[in-house]
């Protein structure tokens, strides 16, 4: 107890004290006298100087988050995910109406000897990518529904057991809301389609 009292008067770390050189802690008159703990607890801690940054450590903690705060700008202006985690936040801006629609975007392919194009998932361990990554740019792909192409690629390198697909079909389900709650069957569009190569 005593030298718990010495430590919280003196504010000295007991680690940088070393050992008691009485080898004992609690007992009564096993360290230092009561006279001996008043003095030293008004003896001033001597000050530690603190070294001022150099100009290369405040440089990069201006540069940094500037450089972060341009490219979250640019990614608000583009609408665009390209530069995530600083992409776009407008899927967090505004509220979904509970009485309105869900477009998710799909990919289908088509395979020799089947019938109806088949639906695939749509993430990298299938296609080569996500679908967020799709629909970031999704006006682009339609424009240029060459582009399928390399989730083909991907699909063949992915799967070398399955056969290859002979079309690749970007679609999109559409679902009515009610009440924040499915209701029917999801309409589903073609949004583009490609022939392999």
């Amino acid at each position: 107890m005593e030298e718990k009292k010495r430590r919280l008067l003196t504010s000295q770390d007991p680690a940088a004290q070393g050992p008691d050189p009485a080898g004992a802690s609690d007992g009564p008159g096993a360290g230092e006298s009561a006279t001996d703990i008043a003095r030293s607890a008004g003896t001033p801690k001597p000050a530690t100087r603190v070294k001022p940054l150099s100009k290369v450590s405040i440089g990069w903690r201006i540069v940094v988050p500037a450089i972060a705060f341009v490219i979250l700008t640019c990614g608000q202006f583009l609408n665009t995910n390209d530069f995530f985690p600083l992409g776009s936040l407008t899927q967090y801006a505004t509220a979904k109406d509970l009485n309105g629609t869900v477009n998710s975007t799909c990919i289908e392919a088509q395979f020799p000897g089947e019938d109806e194009p088949r639906r695939l998932g749509f993430n990298a361990a299938t296609v080569g990518i996500e679908r967020g990554d799709v629909e970031s740019q999704l006006d682009r792909v339609i424009a240029h529904p060459e582009l399928l192409q390399s989730m083909a690629d991907s699909y063949v390198r992915l799967h070398p057991d399955e056969p290859k697909p002979e079309a690749m079909i970007l679609c999109r389900t559409t679902t009515q809301l009610k009440n924040g709650l499915a209701v029917g069957e999801p309409e589903q569009t073609t949004l583009a389609k490609w022939e392999v190569r």
